[in-house]
């Protein structure tokens, strides 16, 4: 006779009847609300704007980009290589809060906030700087501002209930 019972414990064993193996049960989601669809879209609008103000910056100053003159093989060279790894850093940032947002995680909403919030402090820092410093290439000063635009339109309707709501 077995000094054990026949019952399964609560570690180890096989899984109860019906419940998939090595699964845990997760919650339904709640229903995406509008608000979290529109603080999707402004993800991707900022994306948009941040690309093209880092474009606009490229196309005005492109001896800014690298400390080696454009002119030269080895500074185009350069050059691209920072605009691409610019690019592509700032693409993984905003990945890293749509595609968790668009799953309803909360902990995205929270790094998008961060995110949101530093991107203004800086687009503010930066307008500073060209208003103060005459550089003569205030055109970023457009794209800074569409910018700063969306990332407070982003901040408010991140603070929404409806968003809050979506998120679990």
């Amino acid at each position: 006779m077995s000094q054990q019972p026949y019952e399964p414990r609560g570690h180890g064993g096989p899984p109860p009847l019906g419940a998939p193996p090595y699964a845990t049960a997760r919650p339904p989601r709640p229903p995406m609300t509008p608000d979290l669809r529109l603080l999707l879209r402004l993800t991707v609008a900022s994306f948009v704007v941040a690309v093209l103000g880092g474009a606009v910056g490229y196309l005005a100053a492109p001896e800014q980009y690298s400390g080696v003159p454009a002119g030269t093989p080895f500074g185009t060279i350069a050059l691209v290589i920072s605009v691409l790894f610019g690019f592509g850093l700032t693409a993984g940032l905003y990945a890293l809060v749509y595609f968790p947002l668009r799953e309803q995680r909360q902990w995205a909403w929270i790094l998008g906030i961060v995110f949101a919030s530093m991107a203004l402090l800086s687009t503010l820092a930066n307008a500073v700087l060209v208003l103060v410093v005459a550089t003569g290439t205030s055109i970023g000063l457009v794209t800074g501002a569409l910018k700063a635009v969306v990332d407070v339109a982003w901040l408010v309707v991140a603070v929404r209930p409806g968003v809050r709501a979506a998120l679990r």
